[in-house]
C-alpha cells in the first residue's frame, strides 16, 4: 500500500526587509515537511488569509510585533506565532498570548533553534528564549522615565476595556459614548504612553501599574 505523502506545514515568514525574510527561509530549508511563504508586514493579513499557515514567523522590532498582532486580530483564523526580536522580552506579554505568540528568540537566532521552536509551536508548546523573562535594571528605569502615565479615568476605563481584547465598537456600547470618542480616547492613550498599537498599549499600562491582568 502506498503511503500518502504527508501535508506540510505552511510557515509564513514576515520581516521588516525582504533580505530578513530570505535569510530565515535558508535557515528553514533543512527542516522536513515545511512550505515556507515570504512577505512584508503591509501584506500580513492578505497573505494569511491566502495560504493559510499554520505558523507565522515575525522577525522585527517589539513595535512592529505589536503592529502585526493588531492586523492578526481581525482575522477569523490566526496562525500561531514565533517572533524573531532584539529584545524579548519587550515581547512576552499577556496580549501577545492571547494573540497567539508561542515562542519568543532573539533576532539571530540559529537554523536549530528555529527548528526547535517550529516544532514546540506546532505540537501546542511554548518555547522561550531566557531573555524573554529578564530585563536589564537601568532598561527599566529607562522606560518608566519616558512614559507619561496621568491617564484619566475615562482614559484608564478604555485602556482596561482594551485590555479585554474590545472592539471600540463594544467599548463605545458598554460606556454609552460615540465610536469617535472612543478613538479620540484611544489615540490619547497611544500618545501618552508613547505605544503605536493597542497591543502596545496594554502591554505598557500593566508593566507601569495603570492596569492589572
Amino acid at each position: 500500500m502506498e503511503r500518502k505523502a504527508e501535508t506540510p506545514v505552511v510557515t509564513l515568514v514576515i520581516a521588516d526587509a525582504a533580505l530578513g525574510a530570505a535569510a530565515i527561509e535558508a535557515k528553514l530549508r533543512s527542516a522536513p515537511g515545511l512550505r515556507v511563504v515570504t512577505g512584508d508586514l503591509a501584506g500580513l493579513a492578505e497573505l494569511v488569509d491566502r495560504h493559510q499557515p499554520t505558523v507565522l514567523v515575525l522577525a522585527t522590532s517589539p513595535r512592529g510585533v505589536g503592529a502585526a498582532l493588531d492586523r492578526l486580530g481581525g482575522l477569523t483564523r490566526a496562525p500561531s506565532v514565533i517572533v524573531l526580536t532584539p529584545d524579548p522580552h519587550e515581547v512576552w506579554t499577556p496580549p501577545a498570548r492571547r494573540a497567539g505568540v508561542r515562542a519568543v528568540l532573539p533576532s539571530d537566532a540559529t537554523a536549530a533553534e528555529l527548528s526547535v521552536a517550529l516544532a514546540a509551536t506546532t505540537a501546542g508548546l511554548i518555547l522561550l528564549h531566557p531573555d524573554a523573562l529578564r530585563r536589564a535594571p537601568q532598561a527599566r528605569a529607562a522606560a518608566r522615565e519616558t512614559v507619561d502615565t496621568s491617564l484619566t479615568q475615562r482614559e484608564h476605563e478604555i485602556l482596561e476595556m482594551m485590555a479585554e481584547g474590545l472592539s471600540n465598537r463594544t467599548i463605545a456600547v458598554r460606556l454609552k459614548i460615540s465610536r469617535y470618542t472612543v478613538k479620540f480616547h484611544v489615540a490619547a492613550i497611544l500618545a501618552k504612553l508613547g505605544a503605536t498599537s493597542r497591543t502596545e498599549a496594554v502591554t505598557l499600562g500593566v508593566r507601569h501599574g495603570l492596569i492589572s491582568l
